[in-house]
C-alpha cells in the first residue's frame, strides 16, 4: 500500500508546488517595473528579501569579426607604413577574384593583376611595396584571400551574453552583484569569456499604494577591469552594456530615477552618468583614435509598463550623449519592447531591442579599436528571476 500511495503523494506534491508557483503575485507598487536594459526603482522588500536571476542576450553581428580584423590590419599598417596602401587595396579589391587566384595556385598571375589594379587606382608603388608583392607565395596568397574576405564580408557571427546576478533588499536599500559572461558563435566554434564583474547599490522610497504611487531611487554601480580581452566585442551588440565588457576600463555610474504608478501603468524616467577610466597602456599604433582615453557620457531613458496580473508589457527608449571622448555614443537611441510573466516567486521575460538612430560614419569613431557607433540591427533579451 505504501508503494501505491508514494507516487500519488509525489504527484500531489508536484501539483501543489506548480499551483503555488503559478499564483500571481499580490502586487505592491512598482512590483512589475523591472527594466530589461536599464536601472529600475527599488521594489518593495517587505516580503521578498533575496533574489537571484540571469539576463541573456543574443544578436547576429557580422561587425564583430570585421571590427577585430580591421583593428589588427590597421595596427599592422600603422607599424609598417609601406603596407598602408595595401590596406586601402583590401577595401575595394574583388574578394572572389583573389580567392580564385589562391585556389588555383596562380600566384604570378595574381601579382601582375594586383600591380595593375593598384596602378589603375592611381597608387604609385614604392620599392618596398613592390618587394612585398614580389614576396607573395601560395601560402601568403591564401592568407590574403581569407583576410580580404573577412575585411569586406566576414562570416556571420552570433554574439550572446549571460549575466547571472544575485542580491538582497534591506528596507530602502538594494544591493546587486553581477558576473557578465560574453559569448561568440560562428559556424565553426563557440567561445565564452569573462566580462567585468560589478556591484550596484541603490536607495529608494515609495509613496502611495497600488494604482496610485510615486517613487524615487538614487544609486551607483562599479565595474572592475577583470574581463577577458575578447569580451570588448560584445558591446557591438548592445552599447548600453559597455561598462560590463570593456576590459581595458574601470567604470562607475551614478543615476537617479523618478517613477509614477497610475492604474495599471508604471512610468519611469532615468538619468545615468557613466565614466570609464583606462587601466591599460595606450595602444602603440599610430592611430590616435584607437588610444584608450578617459570617456564620459550620459545615458537617459524613459519607459512605460503595464501590469496586467500574470502578464506585464513594457516599452523603453534609451539615448546616449557624449560628455568627453565618447563621440561614438553621441545621439545613439535604442528602443526595447518586451513582456514578462509574473509568477508567485519568479519572473520570466523576453524583449526585442533595436537601434532607431546612431552616429554617422564620420562621427562613430573607434574607441580602443571598437566602433561603438555600429550596434547590431536587433537583440533578443531574456530574463529570469527568482524572489525569496
Amino acid at each position: 500500500m505504501f508503494c501505491t500511495l508514494q507516487p500519488r503523494v509525489a504527484s500531489l506534491g508536484l501539483a501543489f508546488a506548480a499551483a503555488l508557483l503559478a499564483q500571481p503575485v499580490v502586487a505592491a507598487p512598482f512590483s512589475g517595473a523591472n527594466q530589461f536594459v536599464g536601472k529600475s526603482v527599488v521594489p518593495d522588500g517587505s516580503s521578498e528579501r533575496f533574489f537571484a536571476g540571469a539576463h541573456f542576450q543574443v544578436a547576429p553581428v557580422k561587425a564583430v569579426i570585421q571590427s577585430v580584423v580591421k583593428k589588427k590590419v590597421n595596427e599592422y599598417a600603422a607599424k609598417d607604413p609601406a603596407a598602408a596602401q595595401m590596406v586601402q587595396y583590401m577595401q575595394y579589391v574583388d574578394a572572389k577574384q583573389v580567392k580564385e587566384f589562391a585556389d588555383s595556385g596562380q600566384v604570378e598571375q595574381y601579382k601582375a593583376e594586383l600591380k595593375k589594379q593598384l596602378a589603375a587606382n592611381g597608387q604609385t608603388l614604392t620599392p618596398e611595396q613592390t618587394a612585398q608583392i614580389d614576396a607573395i607565395d601560395s601560402n601568403k596568397l591564401k592568407l590574403l584571400a581569407t583576410m580580404v574576405q573577412m575585411y569586406q564580408d566576414p562570416e556571420p557571427t552570433t554574439t550572446f551574453s549571460l549575466e547571472p546576478y544575485a542580491g538582497f533588499i534591506a528596507g530602502p536599500v538594494m544591493v546587486t552583484a553581477q558576473v557578465p559572461i560574453a559569448g561568440f558563435h560562428t559556424s565553426s566554434q563557440t567561445t565564452m569569456v569573462l566580462g567585468n564583474p560589478g556591484l550596484d547599490v541603490k536607495l529608494g522610497q515609495r509613496f502611495g499604494h497600488q494604482g496610485m504611487a510615486f517613487a524615487y531611487t538614487v544609486g551607483g554601480s562599479g565595474w572592475a577591469p577583470l574581463g577577458s580581452e575578447d569580451s570588448s566585442t560584445i558591446v557591438l551588440s548592445n552599447v548600453l552594456a559597455t561598462p560590463r565588457y570593456m576590459h581595458d576600463y574601470a567604470s562607475w555610474t551614478g543615476y537617479g530615477i523618478l517613477a509614477a504608478e497610475l492604474a495599471v501603468f508604471d512610468i519611469q524616467v532615468r538619468g545615468e552618468y557613466v565614466e570609464m577610466r583606462p587601466v591599460s597602456s595606450l595602444n602603440d599604433d599610430a592611430n590616435p583614435l584607437n588610444d584608450l582615453r578617459l570617456m564620459r557620457y550620459v545615458n537617459g531613458g524613459a519607459s512605460v509598463s503595464a501590469d496586467l496580473g500574470l502578464l506585464g508589457l513594457s516599452l523603453a527608449v534609451d539615448g546616449l550623449f557624449n560628455v568627453k571622448n565618447a563621440k561614438s555614443y553621441n545621439n545613439t537611441f535604442l528602443v526595447t519592447a518586451g513582456a514578462r510573466l509574473f509568477l508567485k516567486k519568479a519572473q520570466l521575460g523576453a524583449a526585442i531591442q533595436a537601434p532607431i538612430a546612431k552616429p554617422g560614419d564620420g562621427d562613430a569613431v573607434p574607441v580602443g579599436g571598437m566602433n561603438l557607433g555600429s550596434p547590431a540591427s536587433f537583440n533578443v533579451l531574456l530574463n529570469a528571476q527568482l524572489n525569496l
